[in-house]
């Protein structure tokens, strides 16, 4: 008879256990609002992506400028050794951050580095910075001009903004100082 009892108790738990697993087999996924906002989302960033990239055969958004042949001018301030005396016209200049082409070296003027000194009367004065040199760089590059920028592979070249180059043999850091387009000659 205790057997009996078992067998009876072990149908039982069996019976349960059935039971709870067929519960989770029959629970299905159903489609909520927090589902739906989320493929929502996802599809609206691919068209974002799809459309400014110009995949689908139009322009790009992000360029959508005239392409121009700009001149620029850096100083390349206070460089030390004898890096300046490599800046040779023809050489590539690459944005050193980004890694990005930003022109064409036309040509290079080297000056004795200056710094703003008081003297002891308070007037400031310009003084020679000895054993540096400041390059002044003249480049030259293809760039999308629109009305509000101009942009030298993804560069947003403007006077006084700080950029950083590497050349062939050298780098350096300073402001742009000039720019000259073939629209304002």
């Amino acid at each position: 008879m205790e057997d009996h009892r078992m067998d009876k108790n072990q149908n039982e738990s069996n019976t349960n256990n059935d039971t709870a697993g067929n519960d989770r087999k029959k629970r299905r996924w159903r489609l909520n609002l927090f589902d739906v906002a989320f493929i929502l989302c996802v599809i609206v960033i691919a068209v974002v992506i799809v459309v400014s990239s110009g995949a689908l055969g139009g322009s790009s958004l992000l360029s959508s400028g005239s392409q121009e042949t700009v001149v620029y001018t850096i100083e390349l301030q206070s460089m030390v050794g004898d890096g300046m005396k490599y800046i040779k016209a023809g050489d590539a200049l690459v944005d050193r951050v980004e890694k990005r082409p930003i022109g064409t070296v036309v040509s290079v003027k080297l000056e004795q580095s200056k710094a703003s000194m008081k003297d002891e009367t308070g007037e400031r004065h310009l003084v020679d910075v000895p054993g540096r040199t400041t390059a002044i760089v003249t480049v030259t590059a293809d760039a999308t001009v629109t009305e509000s920028s101009i942009s030298v592979g993804g560069f947003i070249v403007r006077v006084g903004t700080w950029l950083s180059v590497n050349g062939p043999l050298y780098a350096g850091t300073g402001f742009v100082v000039d720019i000259e387009r073939d629209d304002l000659a």
